[in-house]
């Protein structure tokens, strides 16, 4: 152990992989089953007004803006029932499953899985996520004692809520515990609010604010070995 860190928590969007690069390309899975099944929806639509639609159909549904899975599914049975389809919440789970499917298909950031191997033989690893990839369609399982994600829950990070589980789940105090994310407010903010030690993967696309101290910083994911595996 190093510093008294037990438990290694791990955000996966942006962390671990490109989690714009997956999401565009899950989106493309999407549009090509809407061409196969749903013509009229694309003839109408242009990929940008769908996304725009689907952010405006999330904030007029906060209760559910989180759960990520849900509100896309919802979303996609209330445009298929818009535009006339017969069987709009069948057709809605099948294009979402599409979507989910290719959603899981991710290209690791160079060095993830040596990197989570030889953490593994000193910490306890796990996973804390506002998305909906699945560590084992992924093939991460094999790295994480566990994963929870934001849409189980009632807020997703910086929300206490995924830390608070982790704590008890884990059985550890909140001092013993490193999460690892890139995005300042939502892993920094969230999880040092709760006393666990931070590491800020700092990938240029957000600037730290000044009130934020992470106890790491690093460029790379691979460059946290030299700072827990010495």
């Amino acid at each position: 152990m190093h510093n008294g860190i037990r438990l290694i928590t791990f955000d996966l969007d942006d962390t671990l992989w490109d989690g714009t690069e997956v999401i565009l390309n899950a989106e493309a899975a999407m549009q090509a089953w809407l061409a196969e099944n749903a013509p009229g929806v694309l003839a109408r639509y242009s990929p940008q007004e769908l996304r725009e639609l689907k952010f405006a159909f999330a904030r007029e549904n906060p209760q559910i803006l989180h759960k990520v899975s849900e509100v896309r599914q919802k979303f996609l049975a209330w445009l298929f029932s818009e535009m006339g389809y017969a069987t709009p919440h069948a057709m809605a789970a099948d294009c979402f499953n599409a979507f989910y499917q290719a959603r899981q298909q991710v290209r690791l950031f160079s060095g993830v899985k040596g990197l989570l191997a030889g953490l593994q033989q000193h910490y306890r690893l796990a996973a804390l996520t506002n998305g909906n990839a699945n560590i084992r369609q992924i093939g991460l399982q094999d790295y994480f004692e566990f994963c929870f994600c934001a849409e189980d829950f009632s807020a997703p990070k910086p929300a206490p809520d995924l830390f608070l589980a982790t704590v008890k789940h884990s059985g550890l105090k909140p001092h013993e515990i490193l999460h690892v994310g890139d995005h300042p407010e939502h892993d920094i903010r969230g999880a040092s609010a709760l006393g666990f030690k931070t590491c800020w993967l700092n990938d240029g696309k957000r600037p730290l604010p000044e009130n934020l101290q992470p106890d790491y910083e690093i460029r790379h994911i691979q460059e946290l070995a030299a700072h827990l595996l010495k």
